[in-house]
């Protein structure tokens, strides 16, 4: 069957590029098939209007100590990592609009017993998402049944404590802890090697580098490791139909087909619903990606002309329990006098502002960063240069959200640890950041699943040749 690819990957962002390349360096044939006009996926960097470097519209942080498959590309493409700025205290806002500054590390000025609470319940959290047998029957299936709500709750967490762990999904998932299943959470976690590090923008943890070039030169480097012609950009997937168990065809949108071995899926569970499958999905598969969902979560970049919120020792990052905004980080890069906050809108605060004007916004945003670092509406107003808005929710091929989906209780209970999520249909296989347990959710756990899916597909291509 000359006409037949070994290999078609669907999706062109980390995943779907490194499971192309892995295969490609083991001999076989792969196209990729990718609906946008672009590589990257999730990584997308935005030139500032007036020239000065760049901005994340969406993934954006890494590190270089656990995160080795990420950090072995920056160094291969040259990179320049920017390291996030944790020097100085972090602002808050409490749900009456108080704000004061804390020390980078330590927790909020609440009083005692709300501080306790607190610690208490990050600490049971972190045991939990540590301990392996968080993530086994039975203690699995009854994780899976409650929301992280409940969860915190079971713990024995104050209203605060609540409020806390809600700022720390809405964070992640732009979801409210009684939208999300706890074992997902905690699985979550997991994969970033506690809650604590999932938080930590300090060395080894989840946010501590971003890349002056931007993230998406990353996918931009990958995809030239591969053969010219294999990727096809605007070639959205209609259908995809298993033949026979060697045998899959492929259908897209523009009127291409090609025949393939085995088909990787590398694209949100949410997007699935853009393809026809022929055979449907397993039951269990096609549950989890009708079950599976984003929540709200939306980036406003404002462009500053000076970093002035270092002036009273803030670092940049902020939260809040009141909103519009959860929080916000420094992604400037000083060498460029790229001075930027990234202003995190997620969940119900996040929906209410986004049906806002956009003049209504911007002016929501400046008012609580004017609060929140403690220098008032006019300065922050003279300081911004312009702004940025991710729309990922209007995105089809992302699944109609970011940063990546969770899902509801009673979704992922069943089996040992997930595996379920990922096991293959016939000839299809199933790879993205969503379906690994290291770093969900980051490019370092789209390259993972990526490399997982890969060897599962070679594996099976031997099989088959032995079979013949």
């Amino acid at each position: 069957m000359s006409d037949v690819v070994d290999v078609v990957v669907i999706g062109a962002g980390l995943s779907g590029l490194q499971a192309a390349l892995d295969v490609h360096e083991a001999g076989r044939s792969v196209t990729i098939l990718e609906a946008r006009d672009r590589v990257g996926g999730k990584t997308r960097s935005e030139v500032r209007p007036d020239g000065k470097g760049i901005q994340e519209i969406g993934a954006a942080w890494i590190n270089d100590t656990n995160q080795s498959h990420i950090w072995d590309y920056c160094k291969r493409f040259g990179l320049t990592a920017v390291v996030q700025d944790i020097q100085g205290s972090v602002a808050s806002e409490d749900a009456e609009g108080n704000c004061h500054f804390f020390p980078y590390g330590e927790l909020p000025r609440f009083a005692q017993s709300e501080v306790d609470s607190i610690q208490a319940i990050r600490d049971q959290f972190e045991a939990a998402s540590l301990d392996p047998e968080t993530f086994k029957q039975p203690k699995r299936g009854e994780l899976d049944r409650i929301t992280l709500e409940q969860w915190c709750r079971n713990a024995g967490a104050t209203d605060l404590a609540l409020k806390t762990a809600a700022v720390w999904c809405r964070g992640t998932l732009g979801q409210d802890p009684c939208e999300v299943s706890a074992l997902a959470f905690l699985e979550i976690a997991r994969g970033a090697l506690g809650i604590v590090n999932l938080r930590h923008d300090g060395k080894h943890g989840a946010q501590h580098l971003r890349l002056q070039e931007g993230t998406q030169s990353i996918a931009i480097g990958m995809a030239k490791l591969l053969p010219p012609g294999t990727i096809k950009l605007s070639s959205p997937v209609s259908s995809l139909v298993r033949v026979s168990s060697k045998l899959c065809l492929v259908r897209t949108a523009n009127g291409q087909q090609i025949k393939a071995r085995k088909v990787i899926l590398s694209i949100p569970g949410p997007s699935y619903k853009n393809i026809a499958f022929d055979p449907p999905l397993p039951p269990r598969k096609f549950i989890y990606t009708t079950a599976v969902r984003f929540g709200c979560y939306v980036k406003y970049i404002c462009l500053f002309k000076t970093p002035f919120w270092r002036d009273l020792g803030a670092c940049g990052l902020a939260q809040s329990f009141r909103g519009p905004l959860n929080h916000c980080r420094d992604t400037s890069v000083d060498a460029l006098g790229n001075y930027a906050l990234t202003c995190f809108l997620a969940s119900e605060p996040g929906r209410r502002w986004f049906a806002l004007s956009e003049d209504d916004r911007r002016e929501a945003i400046v008012k609580q960063l004017g609060a929140l670092f403690s220098v008032g509406y006019e300065k922050v107003q003279s300081e911004l240069l312009g702004t940025i808005t991710t729309e990922w929710m209007q995105d089809k091929w992302a699944g109609w959200g970011c940063p990546f989906p969770a899902p509801p209780p009673s979704t992922i209970g069943a089996g040992e640890d997930g595996d379920w999520l990922w096991e293959k249909a016939g000839n299809i296989y199933f790879v993205g950041t969503e379906l690994t347990n290291e770093w969900r959710g980051y490019m370092e756990g789209a390259l993972r699943s990526g490399k997982r899916g890969s060897r599962q597909v070679l594996a099976d291509l031997l099989l088959d040749a032995s079979s013949l």
